[in-house]
């Protein structure tokens, strides 16, 4: 088997026939579809058993009590048999050609394929593609890698960083791709970048990523320790120390701090941005990679402070 592709699923009856749809549409036979439905209450799981029982070759639909993203996606792991494995959130949908054009790469041996990503908006026209790999982060392309998009959905991996490194997604955590991320490329050695969309990423309205305050939003910082914990006992954290502390810079005091001021708990958010930058990386404004940013943004990212904070709660939401 040379793909094995992992979709967890979980009450997203109005996406996931788009989703399974692109799946089975993609020119490539040597493949398994791996469903999980994660205890929905809607209709994903007929809709997925729908698909198993019309494509019995391609696709098992397996069932499992409620556990959230990463357990479903470690479930489906279980049972994958592919030299390479990817996955796909089912409110997303592929992007053609994606596992077709990258099959000899595949078969060549490469241990990451890397592609672009669209954000796919109700309004067509905000609609934007991201770049899979920041190409001008960093002379060192493995630093390269650290420093673009970590998320799981826009890459194909070599089965060995699951089966051998038994790298697994963290259980009950939001931005749970940003570990196994970093780690596939701390140990990826042949690495491809298919300068092109490989998947389209829904934003829905209501979503965790989306929604104006969840104490969700605070787990960025547990999987900041986690990252912390495993780069050390690899002992590769000085290293990578710098890639690292921008990662922290961009989601608590960036990235992170746009979405914490729109939300109603931004002061707790970042009190404890501020509080875990000083106590883990003291010197981060100092940070090579922050010259990269805008002049706007290095303006906000140098005076966003706790004496700031109304300010910039104005300006980035129109509320005071």
């Amino acid at each position: 088997m040379l793909l094995s592709v992992i979709v967890p699923v979980y009450n997203v009856e109005n996406y996931i026939f788009k989703c399974l749809q692109s799946l089975v549409d993609e020119e490539i036979f040597d493949v398994e579809i791996i469903v999980v439905d994660d205890g929905s209450t809607d209709n994903s799981f007929k809709i997925a058993k729908e698909f198993e029982l019309k494509y019995p070759n391609k696709i098992k639909v397996y069932q499992k009590n409620n556990g959230g993203l990463s357990d479903a996606r470690n479930f489906g792991l279980n049972y994958a048999k592919g030299d390479y494995i990817t996955f796909i959130d089912s409110d997303d949908y592929l992007e053609k050609g994606f596992y077709q054009n990258n099959i000899s790469k595949l078969k060549e041996g490469y241990d990451l394929i890397i592609g672009d990503i669209r954000y796919v908006y109700s309004d067509p026209n905000k609609n934007f593609v991201s770049k899979g790999l920041n190409q001008n982060s960093s002379d060192d392309f493995k630093k390269s890698l650290f420093l673009s998009p970590l998320f799981a959905h826009n890459k194909i991996y070599h089965k060995k960083f699951f089966k051998e490194y038994n790298f697994r997604f963290p259980l009950g955590l939001n931005d749970e791709d940003t570990i196994v991320s970093l780690l596939v490329f701390v140990f990826a050695e042949k690495v491809y970048y298919y300068d092109k969309v490989s998947l389209n990423y829904v934003q829905r309205e209501g979503s965790i990523m989306n929604s104006k305050f969840n104490p969700k939003m605070f787990d960025i910082f547990t999987i900041f320790d986690l990252v912390i914990a495993e780069f050390k006992k690899y002992n590769i954290y000085d290293l990578y120390f710098e890639e690292l502390e921008y990662l922290a810079i961009e989601n608590m005091l960036y990235y992170g701090a746009f979405r914490f001021l729109r939300s109603s708990g931004y002061k707790q958010l970042l009190t404890k941005s501020f509080d875990y930058l000083k106590a883990k990386f003291p010197n981060h404004l100092k940070n090579k990679y922050l010259k990269q940013l805008s002049f706007k943004n290095r303006v906000f990212v140098y005076t966003l402070n706790k004496y700031s904070l109304e300010f910039w709660r104005v300006i980035i939401s129109g509320k005071n």
